[in-house]
């Protein structure tokens, strides 16, 4: 199917060089500039389509974490997928206004275990890099996106006021 849209568009596309050529013939152009015009559409890139061009998009997935789901339970007994309303809510929108099936026991719930770790940047050696107090440096695209789990790339020393990180032969 990609061969033959290729193919279609190559032949529209030189029908219409070649009747814009026939038109600058027939108004009686024949100036250097219009000559250069028209080379310049006849060496113009054709357009051509790819197999990628034909796919259907994936769509991406919101994946909610465990402390954030709605508590009640879905018609095949497991727990509903969707976030909670708010903060202090319990269920999605749905599930407000009622709970046929029943709620999640909170027994085997995992809590939310996540800490906050106050990140500044530094400059080391004319390079700006995200520590933190524990000596570690994290990987600036991850801090920027604020990600959850931003890696660690390296730990840094700390001497006086001055800050190396000998990981990267910054000394």
């Amino acid at each position: 199917m990609e061969r033959r849209i290729n193919k279609q568009l190559e032949q529209y596309i030189s029908t219409f060089k070649n009747n814009i050529k026939e038109k600058s013939e027939e108004l009686g152009i024949k100036n250097e500039q219009m000559n250069h015009l028209i080379q310049y559409i006849f060496d113009y890139d054709r357009l051509t389509l790819s197999k990628d061009d034909f796919m259907k998009r994936k769509r991406v997935k919101n994946v909610v974490p465990h402390f954030d789901r709605c508590c009640a339970k879905r018609a095949n007994g497991e727990q509903c997928t969707r976030r909670r309303k708010d903060d202090k809510g319990e269920y999605c929108g749905t599930h407000m206004k009622g709970t046929p099936h029943g709620i999640i026991d909170d027994q085997n719930e995992v809590k939310q275990t996540t800490q906050k770790i106050e990140v500044w940047a530094q400059d080391i050696q004319g390079i700006i890099y995200y520590i933190d107090k524990t000596g570690n440096v994290y990987q600036a695209e991850d801090i920027v996106n604020n990600k959850i789990n931003p890696n660690i790339i390296a730990k840094y020393v700390k001497s006086g006021e001055t800050f190396t990180i000998p990981a990267f032969g910054l000394l």
